[in-house]
């Protein structure tokens, strides 16, 4: 008696996936100078030959950890600049569950300046040059009080300290936006300067100058 041995040969179709886009570039997430819509982009996989989906990642070109985040919907979100330099590449990956060996990747070319740059605090003071009279000597009695003293603002940008006044260098003791500088009782004609100077930071201030003079009438 002859038996027929008959085999069945089931043919498996090997799994694979892709990624779409291949590419894209995406601003830095606080990028001042950019979108916000355009510091993300959606990416897309396809698995054939598997109904178990996939999974996404980031990693960098060596193999670590991405500094982008991805999102299970495939939604790609930058990370800030930080030291990252305009135009550093990372990648997204789609995974097969079913076969984890089973890989697709794309690129992301980070660009962008970051955020908006720190503006260096200034200190502006007006007016920046007067001429005053001594309170006595010569004739100077025939000289209006108004033009013995002056009051002198201070205007500070990028920072919210205040200023403090001094006069040839020396501390008056005055915080605010405020002085009233008086000349003294009497003298020879000098320049004084007044300064606004930035609390806490004693590089940035604004000089005014002061021409101290006596008046002479002719013939008294």
């Amino acid at each position: 008696m002859i038996t027929d041995v008959h085999r069945q040969v089931v043919c498996r179709h090997q799994v694979e996936i892709e990624v779409w886009p291949p590419r894209a570039e995406v601003q830095f997430h606080d990028d001042w100078t950019g979108n916000p819509a355009n510091a993300q982009v959606r990416f897309e996989a396809q698995v054939y030959n598997s109904s178990q989906g996939h999974t996404w990642e980031t990693r960098d070109l060596n193999g670590g950890p991405g500094l982008g985040t991805i999102d299970a919907s495939g939604l790609y979100r930058s990370p800030p600049k930080g030291a990252l330099a305009s135009g550093t590449t990372e990648l997204v990956v789609a995974t097969s569950r079913e076969d984890p060996l089973r890989k697709a990747y794309a690129w992301v070319t980070l660009v962008g300046l970051g955020p908006r740059p720190v503006e260096a605090a200034e200190v502006a003071v007006f007016p920046r040059r007067v001429n005053l009279y001594y309170r006595n000597g010569a004739n100077n009695n025939l000289i209006d009080d108004c033009n013995k003293q002056r009051q002198f603002e201070a205007t500070v940008f990028h920072s919210g300290a205040q200023v403090e006044w001094l006069v040839n260098g020396a501390p008056q003791g005055v915080v605010g936006p405020w002085f009233l500088y008086q000349t003294p009782a009497n003298g020879a004609s000098a320049v004084v300067t007044v300064r606004a100077r930035l609390q806490g930071d004693p590089a940035v201030f604004a000089d005014a100058k002061v021409s101290q003079l006596n008046y002479d009438w002719p013939g008294v």
